[in-house]
C-alpha cells in the first residue's frame, strides 16, 4: 500500500507537469477513493478527487478512449449518487440542471468513443447505463443494464454498516488486489480513528466476480488485527483467471472505482 501512496505522488508530479498519461492513471487510481489522499473527510463525504485529473487527460488527448470512458463513468456515478435523495442533493448545491449538465457531458464522451470504435464495450454499456440512471427507466434503451453483471473478472470490496432502518455501504471495484487493499484501508481509516480498534457492526467483504457471477466471497471482518485493520497475511484471495474488467466499465448498479449507497 505504501508503494501505491508513492505512485500516486509520482503520478501527481508528472501530471502537474503536463503528462496526460500520468493524469489519466492518477485519475483512475483516485477514483478508488472517497477523497484525495491528503483530505480528511467524514465517512459520508465524497469529493471525487479523480475528476480534475481525468478532465486534464481528456483535454490534452481528446482521442484517448480510456480517459474518456473513465471520466464519463465517474459522471454517471455522480448522477446516480445525487439522484438517490433530492433533498440531500439540494443541500449540496445539486439540482436537475447540474444533473442534466453531467448527463450531456457523459453522453458526448461516450458518443465520441463510439464514433471512433462502434464496438467499444465500455462505451456501449456506459451509454445504456447513463440512460437508465438519468431517466429512471424512461427511454430505457439499456434494457436491464442495471441488473446485468458484466462477463469480465474483477474484485469488489464492500464495507457495510447500519442500525435500525438505516444502512450505509461503500464499494470499490477494481481488477488489482493491491488497489483493493489500499482503497479499503482508506475507507476504514476514519472509522478506526473514531473507535480506536476493531469496529463493531461493520461488515467487510471481498467478492471475486467472473463470467457474469460472483465466484467467491471472502469475509474480511473475520481477519482483523487488534487495531481493526485487515490482516491480509491471514486472507486467501483467489486470482482473477479471466478477462479483466476494462477501466471505467459499468457494473450493474455499481461503478468502476468507488461508490456509496445508503437508505
Amino acid at each position: 500500500m505504501g508503494d501505491l501512496e508513492g505512485r500516486v505522488e509520482r503520478l501527481r508530479g508528472a501530471a502537474d507537469g503536463g503528462d496526460a498519461g500520468a493524469a489519466r492513471e492518477l485519475g483512475r487510481l483516485l477514483s478508488m477513493l472517497r477523497a484525495d489522499v491528503d483530505e480528511q473527510v467524514e465517512i459520508d463525504e465524497h469529493t471525487w478527487p479523480e475528476e480534475q485529473w481525468l478532465r486534464a487527460a481528456v483535454q490534452a488527448r481528446p482521442d484517448d478512449r480510456v480517459a474518456a470512458v473513465l471520466l464519463a463513468g465517474r459522471l454517471v456515478q455522480q448522477i446516480a449518487h445525487w439522484s438517490k435523495d433530492p433533498d440531500y442533493a439540494e443541500e449540496h448545491g445539486e439540482d436537475e440542471e447540474t444533473l442534466e449538465r453531467r448527463e450531456a457531458e457523459a453522453r458526448a464522451l461516450y458518443e465520441r468513443v463510439l464514433a471512433d470504435d462502434p464496438d467499444d464495450p465500455t462505451a456501449r454499456v456506459g451509454l445504456a447505463t447513463l440512460v437508465a440512471w438519468a431517466h429512471d427507466g424512461e427511454d430505457n434503451t439499456g434494457g436491464d443494464v442495471l441488473d446485468a453483471e458484466p462477463p469480465y473478472w474483477f474484485y469488489s470490496v464492500e464495507l457495510g454498516m447500519g442500525s435500525g432502518s438505516f444502512n450505509h455501504s461503500e464499494t470499490v471495484i477494481t481488477t488489482d488486489l493491491d488497489e483493493a487493499r489500499w482503497a479499503l484501508a482508506r475507507l476504514l481509516a476514519p472509522v478506526l480513528a473514531e473507535v480506536g480498534g476493531p469496529p463493531l457492526g461493520v461488515e467487510l467483504h471481498l467478492f471475486v466476480h467472473g463470467n457474469g457471477e460472483v465466484q467467491e466471497v471472502v469475509r474480511l471482518d473475520d481477519h482483523l488485527d487488534r487495531d481493526g485493520r485487515v490482516d491480509w497475511d491471514a486472507v486467501t484471495v483467489p486470482p482473477l483467471t479471466g478477462e479483466p474488467l476494462p477501466p471505467g466499465h459499468p457494473v450493474g448498479v455499481d461503478h468502476y472505482g468507488y461508490s456509496t449507497d445508503w437508505g
